[in-house]
């Protein structure tokens, strides 16, 4: 410190500063950046004695440091030889520069009192490699970003873009990329940049990931049908009736003897209650049915050998039921079978509507259908549809109410009311389901009061308490018809079998754990479906940008009207700021698609 001086150039903590003053025991400088503070000497390092007219000083042009590497060899040098070495100089510039060079530890190693010393060429090759590998990897990555702003990323972009890709899935919360060019890192929003760049197109639909949902169906082996004493019901006309292409049919209808039989697929022959197989099924709840795949809760085998039809002959349950002359339906027999079953559409039944056992089934089933009605039954009557991706392209069918899926439907849900009632009476715990009353007091034929009878439903719950179902007008009600489909309704299979082989039924309990369990992934998978739903009837429009149609004024909330579109089932809301009555027809024009953030802009005409 024997040069130290005012006006010296000093080090404070890897800062440069000037000394502005000396006193006995202190020091004052003045640090880069003008702040200002009294040190004690120890804290700061002599750097150059001065003067010193600017803060930082300014940075002479970088030396050829190889060339001064081959003249230092291993010596070590002073930090001022060093400096004059560089610089030919020993200014107050010449000093921060070397000293900015040897901070650097790209070609030196040392310190200003203690000397400086060229490193190994080895270290110097590594540490030169490091930085060019590092700009390289910045000018690189600068290029992405200024691609992605413009549109224009490449194939070779794709591993790149993947952690976008992550977000989008729902996968990850955060991704630098998106941070570096500003965007928020939501699935939404990242979902719209690989659109807008073309890294997606619009067939990708990032939902399914999103709900963590599994897209492949169990892998897990099924065992052989056990041997087990089963009724041949072969004399019976079977049929499985359901639309065309269906290929999981797990129910069929017959009429025998003044009963309306209704045979059900017996996956619980194999999927015993706690195996493997039950567990599997249990943590997917149902299958998932989306537009561009199915996926099931059972291993493809289990339709294979189970589904109706699909063999020669098919293992069934089977209940017999009467309905009463007042159309409540009573089970008179259940019964392990074996059938033989004759598939057939909506549009076959509509051809053999005359004929039997569809006649008999129509007549019977008819009046169960009043006895719910008489009930407090809901018959809902709003546009269904169903929506399939075939090769690339969206396809939106009608499903309309027909006298054939009238009459299936009253078939399956005499058999649920049928077989709830006989265990209410036999102490049979099972997943009932029931329903709370709406509470709307219009209940009309028209579309508006339709669409506000639905909306003002709660969903169905599953339970062991048994109640009413107050939408279907049945107390108490089960679901037993899908055992390939819902694992309520397996589960309801497997403690209809034990009470059928006289085994341990499970108590009510243990089927509220299983149930707490299936009905959370079934709800998952629920939520799913409608959501992508909505997607693909979104891609629909992408595909006809000049679609046109009508829509219905369904319901008003404060300034937001909620339009339908029946040819397609989609509703949508808007602040029409015309004059409109509820229920009245409106034209439609599409204005455009935001399938990321889920939105059609539809223009009223």
């Amino acid at each position: 410190m024997a040069l130290l001086k005012t006006d010296a150039l000093v080090l404070y903590h890897g800062r440069c500063a000037c000394v502005t003053a000396l006193n006995d025991d202190k020091i004052s400088i003045r640090i880069e950046g003008g702040s200002s503070k009294s040190v004690r000497p120890k804290d700061i390092e002599f750097l150059h004695p001065g003067p010193v007219t600017s803060l930082p000083p300014a940075e002479l042009p970088l030396p050829d440091c190889q060339e001064v590497a081959e003249l230092m060899e291993e010596e070590t040098f002073s930090f001022a030889d060093f400096t004059e070495l560089l610089y030919s100089s020993n200014s107050v510039s010449a000093a921060y520069s070397a000293w900015k060079l040897l901070s650097d530890g790209m070609w030196f190693s040392g310190s200003v009192s203690g000397g400086v010393k060229v490193l190994p060429p080895e270290t110097i090759a590594a540490k030169l490699k490091a930085k060019a590998d590092k700009e390289n990897e910045k000018a690189a990555r600068e290029a992405l970003l200024e691609r992605i702003r413009n549109g224009a990323v490449q194939e070779s972009d794709a591993v790149s873009l993947r952690e976008i890709e992550q977000v989008a899935f729902g996968r990850t919360p955060s991704s630098r990329l998106l941070k570096d060019l500003g965007i928020e890192a939501t699935p939404e929003k990242a979902h719209d940049l690989l659109l807008k760049i073309g890294f997606w197109n619009e067939l990708v639909d990032p939902h399914p990931a999103r709900a963590d949902v599994l897209l492949e169906d169990p892998a897990l082996e099924l065992d052989d049908l056990p041997e087990e004493e089963r009724e041949e019901l072969f004399a019976m006309t079977a049929l499985a009736i359901d639309d065309a292409g269906s290929n999981d049919p797990d129910d069929a209808v017959s009429f025998a003897d003044g009963l309306v039989w209704v045979h059900v697929a017996d996956p619980a022959a194999v999927v015993t209650p706690d195996s493997p197989l039950d567990e599997e099924a249990k943590g997917r709840g149902e299958n998932l049915y989306l537009p561009e795949k199915i996926t099931h809760m059972l291993p493809e085998k289990a339709t294979e050998l189970f589904g109706l039809g699909l063999q020669e002959t098919s293992p069934a349950l089977s209940f017999g039921i009467r309905i009463a002359p007042d159309g409540e339906a009573v089970l008179e027999k259940m019964t392990l079978s074996r059938i033989k079953v004759k598939r057939m559409s909506y549009g076959d039944a509509a051809d053999c509507w005359e004929e039997e056992p569809l006649r008999s089934l129509r007549s019977e089933l008819e009046r169960f259908k009043e006895f719910r009605r008489s009930s407090g039954a809901l018959f809902i009557r709003l546009p269904e549809v169903k929506i399939k991706l075939v090769d690339g392209n969206v396809e939106i069918t009608p499903c309309p109410v027909t006298p054939e899926r009238e009459l299936v439907a009253n078939a399956m849900l005499a058999a649920g009311a049928a077989v709830a009632k006989f265990a209410e009476e036999n102490g049979i715990p099972l997943p009932f389901v029931v329903q709370p009353p709406p509470e709307i007091e219009e209940r009309g034929e028209s579309f508006v009061e339709m669409f506000a009878l639905r909306k003002a439903c709660s969903p169905g719950v599953v339970q062991t308490v048994s109640g009413k179902h107050s939408g279907l007008g049945l107390e108490p009600y089960v679901r037993v018809t899908s055992p390939l489909r819902r694992y309520a309704d397996l589960l309801a299979h497997q403690q209809l079998r034990r009470y059928l082989k006289n085994e341990p039924l499970m108590e009510a309990d243990e089927l509220e754990r299983k149930l707490f369990v299936s009905e959370d992934a079934a709800l998952i998978r629920r939520r799913l479906e409608r959501t992508c739903n909505e997607f693909w009837t979104l891609v629909y429009f992408i595909q006809h940008p000049d679609w046109s149609g009508s829509a219905v004024f369904a319901h008003r909330q404060d300034d937001r009207l909620t339009f339908m579109i029946p040819e397609l089932a989609y509703e949508f809301k808007n602040r029409y700021g015309g004059k409109l009555q509820l229920g009245e027809v409106v034209n439609v024009k599409l204005a455009g698609v935001e399938l990321a953030s889920l939105a059609a802009r539809l223009r009223i005409e």
